[in-house]
């Protein structure tokens, strides 16, 4: 009897563990780096880049690398992100604290930062990979993206306390990611990618700005200067209403300027997502952030597939 409690104990102590693990890669956001690789990728490949004459496997792994090296260097922001804002977590987890970094944190903890590195570190390999079968650009996009995505919250630098999360993260998970996956095919600069995918881009601001709105008095007590402390609660609601605004009239525009398929109209159905988005802002309702993540997913699906399709 004894031994079968002590059973299932152990196994609710590991799913809580195991469940604290899944939660600190934050798998929902990883749509971010693959929406964006995905775009740069498809748009490479309506300009004649991509399965020309006897590179079709090559750029079949071109594309696997440029993909999986997306989510890594995300999964790594996630978990450093996670281990720099561990003080703010309710884990399940062991109270005794080890120095580590200047810091006393729990074992658990030094492994969600460990694993971040670990990421860090197969992206920078895959970089490397992709180096060499392509351009040295793609060195320089991999060396600020993996930065970037460290000092997000990572020290000394943590630009979200010094309110540039916001836009930083729409500058390296929007025009900087998609441009990188690009220029892994095209090997040459173009405004086309950074311009086709803003739309999508827009939306990566908004996801942070709803981060931050949900965490806004919590932040302002804790003295963490993010861009939504700084500028206000009122501000950052209008800043989120108007990138949503300025992203659905890109398409329109696009369509007109026939940068993008006349179907691509059909990221106007997701809408309704966006409206509800508004609505529990106004509420001031935390169910925001999940709202945003299914708005996020909804329009960049319909605006790949249309450019796709094309």
């Amino acid at each position: 009897m004894e031994e079968t409690f002590v059973r299932d104990d152990f196994g609710q102590r590991l799913k809580a563990i195991l469940r604290d693990y899944f939660f600190a890669t934050r798998p929902l956001s990883l749509t971010l780096a693959l929406y964006s690789t995905t775009i740069g990728i498809v748009i490479a490949y309506h300009e004649g880049y991509l399965f020309n004459q006897d590179e079709f496997f090559l750029d079949w792994i071109k594309i696997l690398l440029v993909t999986v090296a997306g989510l890594f260097v995300q999964t790594g922001a996630n978990l450093i992100n996670d281990y720099f804002e561990c003080d703010y977590k309710d884990r399940h987890q062991s109270l005794v604290r080890y120095h580590f970094l200047g810091k006393t944190r729990t074992l658990f903890d030094i492994s969600i930062f460990l694993l971040g590195v670990l990421a860090f570190v197969i992206t920078g390999v895959i970089g490397l990979i992709l180096l060499w079968l392509s351009s040295g650009a793609v060195l320089v996009v991999g060396i600020l993206g993996i930065i970037g995505s460290y000092a997000y919250t990572g020290e000394p630098i943590v630009y979200k306390k010094r309110g540039l999360g916001t836009p930083l993260s729409f500058l390296l998970m929007g025009p900087l990611m998609i441009y990188g996956a690009y220029v892994v095919f095209a090997e040459t600069f173009s405004w086309s990618p950074i311009l086709i995918g803003m739309p999508i881009s827009l939306i990566i601001p908004v996801l942070m700005l709803s981060n931050e709105l949900r965490d806004y008095h919590r932040d302002k007590k804790l003295g963490i200067r993010t861009m939504t402390v700084r500028l206000g609660f009122k501000f950052s609601k209008c800043l989120y209403v108007c990138l949503l605004i300025l992203s659905y009239s890109l398409v329109v525009v696009y369509i007109l300027a026939k940068l993008v398929p006349a179907h691509a109209i059909l990221t106007w159905l997701t809408i309704p997502l966006a409206i509800k988005s508004i609505q529990l802002i106004a509420a001031n309702e935390r169910a925001v952030v999940p709202q945003t993540n299914k708005l996020h997913l909804a329009f960049g699906m319909i605006l790949i597939l249309s450019l796709l399709y094309s």
